[in-house]
């Protein structure tokens, strides 16, 4: 029965919002198509379905009817347009998204770190160095990321790539197995101490999130506000490092693992790595081989995309035999997330395409009569914060809502242009940890086993609300008091 419940209610729900009228100004098939979506959300948080089953769902479902819930009459009647293959091209064009690749490229290099033993390897080289304490290990994992964030505008190379493929084989070192009650044991904590740490850094710096270069672009062009990279550093640093040093402890006591520390394990790492042996050829090679990626996404960025860089090295671990091709074929999980995220991505873009973002975003700057320029900053900044809800992309929040809510601003007299741009950009690193969607390495750690849908997107509730509420009271309520 609560199966049949978890599977009518995404149903019921965009039934319901659908039969309500448009809102002026709104187009119908904007609003119906809004209605499929909140369906999406709805049915992701409860998971009836596997979250990638949903998105195909909701995809084709938009396709096979987007004459009335995707194109506007005006699309429509233009003269040779195809309205069949318009919505097809949309339905696919997430599966030829950069990220979805690199969070698919995450997963093989997660891959050949199983596969090759160097991955169990470094993780018992950090468990016999700082494997004493749990929460020391949270600090491990918010250091590396630290250490790397600058040099890397990619958070799901930097952490889906990266840290991820290290720290997913500390669990079962302490029998914490992931889809297993046992996950509570220390890989829930170490998997989310991970992802909130790169939601952190990724507003920390300028460079370690590639939408903070576009949103930089876009002020410049919206508002001709320039924001250099040390401008953007302490715009978020008084906040940030506090967050920084927070999140392996918030976590600790909001999500608490059952091992606190072992004084056994350091010494039976220290006793499995003499069993392990010396180096294999084979960890030789992904070792380079995962240099060579992590140059290319630092300094690479003017010659290869990071995305490619990924491909380029997945291929040569194919080549050097690292990893086989039936090994890429069986890795379910991989798979899953690239459909999972392909189709979000399409259905996020949707609210775009259909106007329903900008319908938003008008709408708000309409209640902005009357307000003072700290309260109305105030204000937007939580709506451009929150509105992440309902994207699967950090790159199209910003394209979609940044120019609008800019737009807005300046229409407030008296409002101060430059603090109150700084104000929305530096959020956009922090915005994704709200859900298991929110940014690049968000599905990696989702998909990992140990981050169950509940927990999730309770946790990400938990920490939005922290990462704002210290962000609103020490970097900004303090310059306007």
């Amino acid at each position: 029965m609560s199966t049949w419940w978890k599977a009518l209610a995404p149903v019921a729900v965009a039934i319901a919002i659908a039969m309500i009228p448009a809102p002026d100004g709104l187009g119908q098939h904007a609003w119906f198509y809004f209605a499929i979506f909140a369906g999406v959300i709805v049915g992701l948080m409860l998971e009836p379905l596997p979250g990638a089953a949903i998105g195909l769902i909701a995809v084709t479902l938009v396709t096979v009817l987007s004459e009335w819930v995707f194109f506007s009459p005006a699309e429509l009647a233009r003269p040779g347009f195809k309205a069949a293959n318009a919505s097809l091209a949309w339905a696919l064009s997430g599966f030829a998204n950069g990220t979805v690749w690199l969070i698919f490229g995450a997963f093989m290099f997660a891959l050949g770190y199983e596969k090759t033993g160097l991955g169990k390897r470094i993780a018992l080289l950090l468990v016999r160095a700082m494997g004493r304490r749990t929460l020391s290990l949270g600090y491990a994992i918010a250091a590396a990321d630290t250490l790397l964030a600058p040099f890397t505008p990619s958070n799901t190379a930097r952490s889906g790539g990266t840290i991820f493929p290290v720290i997913r084989n500390l669990p079962p070192l302490y029998d914490s197995r992931p889809n297993d009650p046992s996950a509570r044991r220390i890989g829930s904590y170490l998997m989310w101490t991970a992802i909130a740490t790169t939601c952190v850094t990724s507003s920390m710096f300028l460079t370690a999130l590639a939408p903070n270069l576009l949103a930089v672009e876009l002020a410049k062009k919206a508002v001709n506000v320039e924001i250099g990279w040390m401008r953007w550093f302490l715009a978020f640093a008084p906040a940030g490092i506090l967050m920084l040093l927070a999140v392996p402890l918030l976590t600790y006591f909001l999500y608490p693992p059952e091992v606190k520390e072992g004084k056994e394990v350091p010494a039976w790492a220290a006793q499995e790595l003499v069993k392990m042996g010396r180096l294999s050829l084979r960890e030789i090679i992904l070792g380079v081989l995962v240099l060579v990626a992590l140059t290319l996404w630092i300094f690479g960025g003017e010659i290869m995309n990071a995305t490619t860089a990924a491909l380029v090295v997945i291929s040569l671990m194919l080549l050097t035999r690292v990893i086989t091709w039936e090994d890429m074929l069986a890795n379910k999980q991989a798979w899953n997330t690239f459909a999972w995220f392909a189709t979000l991505v399409a259905l996020a873009d949707g609210l775009g395409r259909t106007g329903f973002v900008k319908w938003f975003a008008d709408a708000i700057a309409v209640h902005m009569v009357g307000f003072s320029p700290t309260v109305a900053a105030v204000i937007l900044v939580l709506i451009f914060f929150f509105s992440h809800y309902l994207f699967a992309s950090v790159t199209a929040h910003t394209t979609a809502m940044l120019p609008v809510m800019l737009a807005v601003g300046s229409s407030v007299p008296g409002m101060p242009m430059e603090p109150f741009t700084l104000m929305l950009v530096v959020t956009l690193g922090i915005m994704g940890i709200l859900t298991p969607y929110g940014t690049g390495p968000s599905p990696v750690y989702y998909g990992s086993g140990y981050l169950p849908a509940g927990d999730y997107w309770r946790l990400g509730a938990v920490f939005g609300v922290i990462f704002i509420v210290l962000f609103l009271l020490i970097n900004v309520l303090p310059r306007v008091l």
